[in-house]
């Protein structure tokens, strides 16, 4: 009787430490749950996704992800929004640590028709990201507020598009911090943001948000701790003018829109390393050898503070604002450009006019001040400033294996990081003719023909050719001035004939290219020629001597001296003739880049599972507990053998 007891007993206590066994292993596999959720309108459209809610006649699957946030006590996942999303509530609280993720578009809006509430309520720490938030339409003569939030912990909204609502944001008077940056917000009828917040705790962050028709002025109205400098406001309005209560900074502004990528713009933070990344943001890359962050704002081809340029500009690549992120203060950073939009484009970049000079002081990348106008329009960042040559230009490096141009940006030059770089956009362009050849030739003998070829002619009315019997000597010009026919970037190749040459002497060129008002853009040059010697008969001698062939003649190389011409108004010598070909040098029309990827968060990969209206936590568990039953009952089973041989 006390054996079979014993084995009862015994058996009871391994049962119960098996299934705590099983439980215990099961928590610790809940720490590592996955924690991309999903939320539908349509059953169908969770096909294939572990985690994914859809509604249902009297669920909310948005609801109904929080809470299963909640009682997994996930560690702040993403719920992604799938499709177009329309919630059936008057007001949806997000009251949980989350990250609400919008994909396909991310359409959020509502078909409520209580518009005494906002949409989402936020009282927790949640970001949201990639949602196109809109008031559904269902209000009648009205709108609701999209968002409110009454927070202690901070609160982000990015990437976003909020439009059409009374209100874009309110932010209620509570300890929490709210970041707004990287969104469109546009078409509300009240206000972009209300800040009711009062309190000293708190502060808001407004950076690199297009702003734009929303209400009247102003359109954002702060509370306590407000900043709202780096934000387009709409044409020709000031942040002074957009905002109230926010202390703005009028210098801090964006010269024009960001580009719009639906949902959001086209800006991100960038935190930089010693290495430049393997990807890049619309063609710009940067790096320092400190920690520091940045913000870039891609305009695309919107070229910021128009009114500034003084020339017309050929670019190659976006324009961008770049600014330092808040308390970062790096004693030096690179930041490099690609320029490969178009073949025509890195043809022109590439002759030796800009990258192909070997000066940097010409290579492409163009900054603008528009705070101080230390610049003259545009001005090429390794070159001193054309407004005050006092300064000097910074270290700028082609690449052209990547295709690529870099400029370092310290303490030094300009621009630099204490005056510049939190008010500077830069652009990969040129204002210049885009030389590619120059070349004298002798054909036939006695006539030298100089001919060259552009890539992109832009700012220029006429070339000029000059000729000289040394390098640093007196020029004479060759014939008279050629009109410039070529566009922006189509080029075209020139020809003309000197025909005052005598044999046996070296000759020099230069070539000056002419702006609209008669100045010299630029001069390429001098390349030489030796013209041929002279055919000479000699009487013969009681030794005879073969004829020698005349010396053969050289050709100018692509290497150019940077000497600085010295012009005289001179009546040209012999008549020349001048040959223009008509037909473009075989380059592409340049076609400027009008669409941009989007950065919106990609939806992560799943293995496919079960469809959740709500998932039992425990039903896990069935499978290890029987697993776990079973092995407890084979070490019971040896156990109680030993036992009942010792009885």
């Amino acid at each position: 009787m006390m054996k079979l007891l014993f084995r009862y007993v015994l058996l009871v206590i391994l049962g119960v430490i098996g299934f705590g066994l099983l439980v215990w292993v099961d928590d610790v596999s809940g720490q590592t749950t996955n924690l991309e959720i999903y939320v539908a309108r349509l059953e169908d459209q969770c096909s294939g996704l572990d985690q994914c809610f859809f509604d249902q006649p009297s669920v909310l699957a948005l609801d109904e992800a929080i809470d299963y946030a909640k009682e997994k006590n996930l560690n702040t996942p993403n719920i992604h929004i799938l499709a177009a999303y329309e919630i059936r509530a008057d007001q949806v609280v997000v009251d949980y640590p989350v990250t609400i993720i919008g994909q396909d578009g991310g359409i959020f809006s509502t078909s409520s028709s209580d518009c005494s509430q906002p949409m989402l309520l936020i009282t927790s720490n949640v970001t949201l990201r990639n949602l196109n938030i809109r008031d559904g339409g269902y209000c009648t003569g009205t709108t609701r507020d999209l968002i409110h939030v009454n927070s202690a912990s901070s609160v982000t909204i990015e990437g976003s598009t909020l439009q059409n609502g009374a209100n874009a944001i309110v932010h209620k008077n509570s300890p929490g911090s709210l970041a707004i940056r990287f969104n469109d917000i546009k078409n509300n009828n009240s206000s972009a943001l209300t800040s009711e917040n009062s309190d000293a705790a708190s502060s808001l962050l407004m950076v690199a948000n297009n702003i734009e028709n929303n209400g009247g002025q102003p359109q954002v109205i702060c509370g306590a701790n407000g900043s709202v400098d780096h934000n387009f406001w709409g044409e020709n309005i000031q942040p002074s003018v957009g905002s109230q209560g926010c202390a703005p900074n009028n210098s801090m502004v964006l010269g024009t829109r960001i580009v719009a990528t639906s949902p959001g713009v086209g800006a991100t933070l960038l935190t930089l390393s010693n290495n430049y990344p393997g990807s890049d943001f619309y063609g710009f890359t940067a790096k320092s050898n400190e920690q520091t962050s940045i913000y870039v704002v891609n305009h695309g081809v919107n070229q910021p503070f128009p009114d500034l340029s003084l020339k017309q500009m050929t670019t190659c690549g976006n324009y961008f604002d770049v600014f330092l992120a808040e308390n970062s203060q790096p004693q030096s950073i690179s930041l490099r450009f690609r320029y490969d939009r178009s073949p025509a484009c890195q043809q022109a970049v590439q002759t030796m006019s800009l990258c192909g000079s070997g000066k940097p002081g010409t290579y492409p990348i163009m900054w603008l001040d528009p705070k101080t106008g230390v610049t003259k329009g545009w001005d090429n960042a390794g070159a001193p400033p054309e407004a005050n040559v006092f300064f000097p230009g910074q270290p700028v490096i082609c690449n052209t294996n990547s295709k690529t141009i870099e400029v370092t940006v310290d303490t030094d030059g300009r621009p630099d990081l204490q005056n510049d770089l939190h008010f500077t956009p830069f652009v990969v362009g040129f204002e210049i003719s885009t030389i590619a050849t120059f070349r004298p030739s002798e054909s036939p003998a006695g006539t030298v023909n100089i001919s060259w070829a552009t890539n992109s002619e832009i700012n220029t009315r006429a070339f000029r050719v000059s000729r000289s019997e040394s390098a640093d000597g007196v020029y004479t010009q060759i014939g008279d001035n050629v009109p410039a026919t070529g566009a922006s970037l189509s080029g075209k190749t020139y020809e003309i004939k000197d025909t005052g040459t005598v044999a046996s002497t070296v000759y020099y060129y230069k070539l000056d290219v002419l702006e609209e008002d008669g100045t010299v853009q630029q001069t390429v040059g001098p390349v030489w020629i030796s013209t041929i010697q002279a055919t000479t008969t000699s009487r013969p001698t009681s030794t005879r001597v073969p004829t020698r062939t005349p010396t053969e003649f050289r050709t100018a190389t692509n290497s150019f001296r940077s000497a600085t011409p010295t012009f005289f108004t001179q009546t040209p010598g012999p008549t020349e003739e001048i040959f223009q070909t008509q037909t473009a040098t075989a380059l592409p029309d340049f076609n400027k880049p009008t669409s941009f990827q989007s950065t919106r968060t990609a939806r992560p990969t799943q293995h496919p599972g079960q469809l959740l209206e709500k998932r039992d936590p425990g039903s896990s568990v069935l499978p290890g507990l029987f697993v776990g039953i079973l092995i407890t009952g084979v070490v019971a089973w040896f156990i109680i053998k030993f036992m009942g041989k010792k009885h």
